[in-house]
C-alpha cells in the first residue's frame, strides 16, 4: 500500500543528485512554486504555437496545446480539491495538506501533462517515429533500449526529460520541482523497453531518465510491479481524467467553431452527460444563444464528468493505493458516463480528425520534421568523427552544429546521447519555426522539402 506521507512530498532534486527539503524561509507553498515555474518557462509558452487538433488555424478561437494545457489544469484542480476534502473526512490524509493544496499538486502536473509535446502535436511524434523506422541507419550500433525509445518516440516521456533536465537548470535536474509534482506528471512510469513499453505504445521514460526515475520512485514509495516499471501515483488518475475530460469535449467544441460538426449532433452528446449530474436543464435558460448555450452544456458536462470520476477514485481507491488498478478513471467499459465519453471521442476520429486540410498538414509534417531530423543528425555524426571540435567539418554539418545552439552534442557524448540531443531541440520547436526552419534549410539546398 503506497503512503500518502511519501506520495507528497515536498523535497526537489538539487545538485550533485541529492534530495533537498523545503526550507524554512519559502513563504509559498511548494506546489505554487511548482506551478509558476511552469507558467514562466519557455517549454510552456511554446505551447501557445502546437497543434492541439487543428494545425495553424486561421480562427483565433480554436485551441492550441497552451489553451488545452490550461482548461485541463482547471479542470484538473476542482478534481484534486474533491479528492483532497474527500480524503480529510475519511482520515486518510494529514491536516499538513489541505484540499486546495491537494488540487494545487493536480493542477502543476496538468499544467505540464503536455509540456514534452513536439510540433504538430501527435503527429509529430508519429512523424519522429516514422523517420527512425525508414532510416534504420541511424540507429545502428544503439543497444535495444535505447533504439526502442527513439523508434517510439512519446512526448510523455519527453516531457519528463523536459522537467527534468531540459528546462531551466541545463542537465542539472531541469525545472527541479517537487518529487509530488514529478510523481504526479508520470501517466506511464516505465520505459519503452520494459514489458508494459512492448504491449502499451505509449511510455514516460526514456533511458537517460531511467536513473533519476529510479530514485525518484524510491523517494516516492511507488510499488514496482516488474524492473523499471512502477504503479502510477494515486493523483495520476485525476491528471489523466481532466486530461480525457477535455479533449473529449473541446475538440467536439472547435469542430463546431470551425463548421466540421452542427451545433446540434455536438450539444445531443453533451446534454446526456449533463442529464446525469445536478445540472440538469439548465441549457433550457439559453435557447435562443446557440453559442453561449454551448458554453454552459460544455461546462454543466464537465462538472458531471469531474462527479464521476471522483466517484470513481473513491470506489476504487484501496487498489489504486495498493497499485493494482489498471484502468481509467473514466473507462469506457466501467464508468457510467463512459460510453457517452467513448461516443464523443468516435465522433471526433470519424469527423474531425479526418478532415482532408488537418490530413494535408500531417503529410506536410512528415516531410518537414524527416528532412531537418536528417539535416541535423549529419551534422551532429560529422561533428563526433571530426577533430579539432568541430572546425573541420562541411559547411552543411557547421550549419547544423550551429542550429543546435546549447543542444550541440558534446564530444562525449555517445551516439545515443547525440540522437537524444538532437531529437530535443526538434520536439522543442513550434509548428511555425519547423516551418521557417525547413524553408531555410531548403532555400541554403541543404533540404529539398517538396520530396
Amino acid at each position: 500500500m503506497m503512503d500518502w506521507n511519501t506520495l507528497l512530498s515536498t523535497v526537489r532534486m538539487g545538485r550533485d543528485d541529492v534530495w533537498v527539503p523545503k526550507q524554512p524561509e519559502d513563504d509559498r507553498s511548494q506546489w505554487e512554486r511548482d506551478h509558476d515555474r511552469l507558467i514562466f518557462s519557455g517549454a510552456f509558452r511554446r505551447l501557445a504555437v502546437k497543434t492541439q487538433v487543428h494545425s495553424l488555424s486561421d480562427n483565433d478561437h480554436v485551441h492550441t496545446r497552451l489553451s488545452h494545457s490550461l482548461e485541463v489544469a482547471s479542470v484538473g484542480r476542482s478534481l484534486g480539491v474533491r479528492l483532497g476534502r474527500w480524503m480529510h473526512e475519511q482520515g486518510l490524509l494529514s491536516d499538513q495538506h489541505s484540499d486546495l493544496g491537494i488540487g494545487a499538486l493536480v493542477q502543476t502536473a496538468c499544467l505540464a501533462h503536455d509540456i514534452g509535446n513536439p510540433p504538430f502535436g501527435h503527429a509529430g511524434e508519429g512523424a519522429i517515429r516514422q523517420f527512425f523506422e525508414s532510416r534504420p541507419e541511424y540507429l545502428e550500433g544503439l543497444i535495444r533500449a535505447e533504439r526502442s525509445d527513439l523508434l517510439g518516440f512519446e512526448g510523455n516521456a519527453q516531457g519528463f526529460r523536459v522537467i527534468t533536465c531540459l528546462e531551466r537548470h541545463w542537465f542539472d535536474g531541469g525545472m527541479r520541482l517537487t518529487a509530488a509534482t514529478l510523481g504526479t506528471f508520470l501517466k506511464y512510469p516505465f520505459t519503452a523497453d520494459s514489458v508494459f513499453g512492448q504491449t502499451e505504445r505509449k511510455h514516460g521514460i526514456n533511458q537517460a531518465e531511467l536513473p533519476f526515475m529510479r530514485e525518484l520512485a524510491s523517494h516516492l514509495g511507488l510499488v514496482e510491479k516488474m524492473p523499471d516499471a512502477w504503479a502510477r501515483h494515486p493523483l495520476v488518475y485525476a491528471v489523466e481524467a481532466a486530461d480525457d475530460i477535455c479533449y473529449a469535449l473541446i475538440d467536439l467544441e472547435d469542430a463546431v467553431e470551425l463548421g466540421h460538426l452542427d451545433y446540434e449532433e455536438v450539444s445531443s452528446i453533451m446534454k446526456e452527460l449533463v442529464d446525469r449530474g445536478a445540472r440538469r436543464n439548465l441549457y433550457e435558460q439559453l435557447l435562443d444563444d446557440s453559442e453561449a448555450k454551448l458554453e454552459l452544456l460544455r461546462s454543466a458536462a464537465i462538472d458531471a464528468l469531474v462527479n464521476e470520476a471522483q466517484i470513481r477514485f473513491q470506489s476504487h481507491y484501496d487498489d489504486i493505493l495498493k497499485g493494482v488498478f489498471e484502468e481509467d478513471l473514466l473507462d469506457w467499459r466501467r464508468a457510467s458516463a463512459g460510453e457517452v465519453i467513448e461516443r464523443a471521442k468516435s465522433l471526433a476520429r470519424e469527423r474531425i480528425y479526418v478532415d482532408l486540410t488537418k490530413q494535408s498538414d500531417e503529410d506536410r509534417c512528415d516531410r518537414l520534421l524527416g528532412g531537418v531530423l536528417s539535416h541535423l543528425i549529419d551534422g551532429a555524426e560529422a561533428f563526433s568523427r571530426s577533430v579539432g571540435g568541430g572546425t573541420n567539418v562541411s559547411s552543411k554539418a557547421h550549419d547544423a552544429l550551429i542550429r543546435l545552439g546549447k543542444f550541440r552534442p558534446q564530444p562525449e557524448d555517445s551516439k545515443y546521447q547525440r540522437l537524444m540531443r538532437v531529437t530535443d531541440y526538434v520536439s522543442a520547436m513550434t509548428d511555425r519555426y519547423l516551418i521557417r526552419l525547413a524553408d531555410d534549410l531548403a532555400r541554403l539546398n541543404y533540404l529539398d522539402i517538396d520530396s
